[in-house]
């Protein structure tokens, strides 16, 4: 009996043992359950069960631990099989040997007088592991479900390896000795795995070869195919792995996937010696001990990307071209330079009435092709755009070298709906509660965005969805300027506003001069309308872009300018490699980045257009506006006509009720215009009682590791101030 309970142990089937069930095992078979505890004694039946589980979990563990080890697609999930092969069941088997050699040696702990061994000695041998297989069994039975696994056909990946070393660090702090030293050595092995895949996209840039599918770094490419696009997957970041460490690592591939590119060769006469930097990095990696510290393996990102750029980024990402691309940025997107907006409102207004008076010259001959015209395409878009450069260049001469790099990398198309990933370090993720869509249609009736060729290596410190978030910046700033200078050619049409000479007045019928008091009478409350929504606008425009955006940009740019020494701004203490411009102070490109994810979260934030009620309301008013002055502008045009039919004694009743109808429409969409400029106003006064205090700025996390504070400036309170004048305006006006 001592032979076959040291064979079961071992893993080899025993008629002893095939009644015993485990939980969480369904039986595959029962044969062998009756008359085998006619054999013994109810006794050594109650001796055997344990052992008959410890017998049959050992032949379980070994079975499954091998099917994951050869079918599993994570390199992580194999590693930790493999370990539980060959390290946690080799040293249940060397303790079976152990206990068989001491057996045959006659040891007297176990044998008795007459050479008798107890069985319960033998059962007692095994007490301390029957803990242990009931956990490894749950363990692989985490990493595979059992069901699943034994179909060869269907391999069932449960969990990846993230998820795997995120349990197991979990369980090494359960309080049960065995257990925690387990989990700890496996967790050893998950973790070495894991820094084999960091290895190959930290020293090379590359993903590595085994198991990329696994690793939390993906590669796509964007919606044209022209460049490549790394992006994060949080779901497969382990929890030792810090957001702002992750965003790091992302950086330092990006950056050595890009100096590996052939059209990124260092100038002439800068050596940059790759294998001692690799070595160098491999090294940093090499020397972090496991289980992995936080701290620590933050601490070697850290330095491998401070001597990446001491050696490598600062040759080919110079400063210069950082600075010449926020200057573009703030000048075009965010309307610093105030005459290409005006120019691009402008051309974009021609080009809208080309087309209605194309659409009205073929609307009558060819219908079809009419229809066809109503769509605008990228193609008259860029056109547009390339006459806003055009009439900039006539106005202002020769541009700098952030116009000629606007002007050949800025685009103008129709608006994609494409949602990008998200491959920046951003606590908030303000970018997914912008309104991405909301202020597109404000220059054509297509939605259209102003867009950038964004080329490496300058993808490193901007990213295509930090690009998207000024597109909204932009057509949110355009909507509102292109409001300002729709209400104030208001007052620049002399049809619109004129007052009759009192020579020609006089000459007039009683019966026109009656209609043009009538007109003027009525016009009063228009009038006040547009007042108070013009000074709505300009005063909101001139907030927006004459403090927020010129506070925060210069704010930011100070910044940017003026580095302090460049171990302070890492913070890190540490340098490798060498270093052939220590002199010069200048930040790296990802502490730079960080700062600009901070400066851009802070800028929507400040700019309100993080809150959906008040830009849902802005965008209304807008629309309303634009509605408003059409009206005015037909009824102007029905109005002249049927005073020509007066005066020529012809007067038709058509004319007499298009007049009657558009001003009723008129009249129905001022009131949408004051009720929707009470709305915004009402909006401005609930978040000035809203952001109070530090609730008015984004959280300090934001900035990440960058020391970079973005501007802190007043609430909407002094707007507010200036729209109470507007108020005057509101009593006795009616609202439907």
């Amino acid at each position: 009996m001592l032979h076959e309970i040291l064979l079961a142990l071992s893993g080899h089937r025993s008629p002893l043992f095939d009644h015993v069930q485990i939980p969480g095992r369904l039986a595959k078979d029962k044969a062998g359950a009756t008359g085998v505890t006619e054999l013994v004694s109810p006794s050594e039946a109650a001796l055997l069960e344990p052992i008959g589980r410890l017998a049959r979990l050992h032949r379980l563990l070994r079975h499954h631990a091998q099917d994951i080890a050869a079918n599993h697609e994570s390199s992580i999930c194999r590693a930790v099989a493999t370990s539980i092969r060959e390290k946690q069941l080799a040293r249940f088997q060397q303790k079976i040997l152990i206990v068989e050699s001491r057996i045959l040696a006659q040891d007297a702990t176990l044998v008795g007088a007459y050479d008798i061994v107890p069985l319960a000695s033998v059962v007692c041998e095994f007490d301390e592991w029957h803990c242990l297989m009931e956990w490894l069994w749950k363990t692989v039975r985490f990493v595979q479900p059992e069901a699943q696994g034994e179909s060869q056909s269907q391999p069932h990946q449960a969990c990846n390896g993230a998820t795997l070393i995120n349990y197991l660090r979990e369980q090494a702090s359960t309080g049960f000795l065995e257990i925690e030293m387990a989990a700890a050595e496996l967790s050893g092995a998950a973790e070495t795995a894991w820094l084999r895949q960091l290895s190959s996209w930290l020293v090379s840039g590359k993903l590595p070869s085994h198991g990329a599918h696994d690793f939390f770094i993906k590669m796509s490419t964007d919606s044209e195919g022209d460049h490549v696009v790394f992006s994060k997957d949080q779901q497969l970041l382990p929890t030792f792995v810090a957001p702002q460490t992750a965003s790091s690592i992302l950086f330092i591939g990006k950056s050595l996937y890009q100096v590996k590119r052939p059209m990124h060769k260092p100038p002439i006469g800068i050596a940059v010696d790759g294998a001692e930097l690799a070595t160098a990095h491999l090294q940093q990696l090499t020397s972090l001990r496991l289980p992995i510290i936080p701290s620590q393996l933050t601490s070697a990102v850290s330095a491998i990307r401070v001597s990446l750029f001491q050696n490598i980024l600062q040759i080919l990402l110079p400063m210069d071209s950082i600075e010449n691309l926020l200057l573009c940025l703030r000048r075009y997107f965010l309307l610093d330079h105030g005459d290409f907006a005006m120019a691009l409102i402008e051309e974009a207004e021609t080009e809208l009435q080309a087309r209605q008076r194309s659409i009205g010259r073929f609307g009558q001959q060819d219908p079809e092709k009419a229809l066809k015209g109503l769509v605008i395409n990228d193609a008259e878009l860029q056109q547009t755009l390339t006459r806003t450069w055009k009439a900039l260049a006539r106005d202002n001469g020769d541009g700098d070298d952030a116009a000629e790099y606007a002007a050949k990398h800025l685009t103008l198309a129709v608006s994609s709906q494409i949602n990008r990933s998200s491959s920046s370090n951003s606590l908030h993720d303000t970018a997914d509660n912008l309104p991405r869509h909301l202020f597109s249609d404000a220059l054509f009736p297509a939605r259209t965005t102003l867009g950038m060729k964004l080329d490496p290596p300058l993808d490193l410190f901007l990213s295509l969805r930090e690009l998207e978030t000024y597109s909204v910046i932009n057509a949110y700033l355009l909507a509102i300027r292109r409001a300002q200078v729709k209400l104030s050619e208001l007052w620049r049409q002399s049809t619109v506003r004129r007052d009759r000479l009192t020579t020609e007045y006089l000459k007039m019928a009683p019966e026109l001069r009656t209609r043009i008091k009538t007109r003027t009478r009525q016009s009063r409350k228009l009038w006040a309308t547009c007042t108070a929504a013009n000074l709505l606008v300009c005063e909101t425009a001139a907030y927006m872009e004459g403090e927020v955006v010129k506070q925060s940009c210069d704010e930011f740019e100070f910044w940017v300018k003026n580095p302090t020494c460049f171990a302070d701004v890492d913070g890190s203490g540490v340098s490798l490699g060498r270093s052939q411009r220590t002199d010069v102070a200048q930040r790296d490109p990802e502490t730079l980045a960080a700062a600009h994810r901070a400066f851009l979260a802070a800028l929507t934030h400040a700019l309100l257009l993080t809150d959906a009620s008040f830009t849902k309301a802005l965008r209304s008013l807008l629309g309303n506006i634009d509605a408003l002055i059409a009206f005015i502008s037909q009824l102007v045009d029905i109005q002249q006509k049927l005073d020509v039919e007066v005066e020529a004694g012809d007067q038709s009743s058509y004319t007499v009720e298009e007049e009657q109808r558009l001003a009723l429409e008129l009249d129905r969409a001022r009131k949408r215009v004051d009720s929707d400029r009470r709305s915004v106003i009402n909006r401005l006064r609930q978040l000035n009682h809203k952001r109070i205090g530090s609730l008015r700025y984004l959280p300090r996390t934001l900035n990440g590791m960058s020391d970079f504070e973005p501007w802190k400036g007043g609430g909407v309170d002094r707007l507010l101030m200036k729209l109470q004048f507007a108020e005057m305006t509101d009593d006795g006006i009616d609202v439907v």
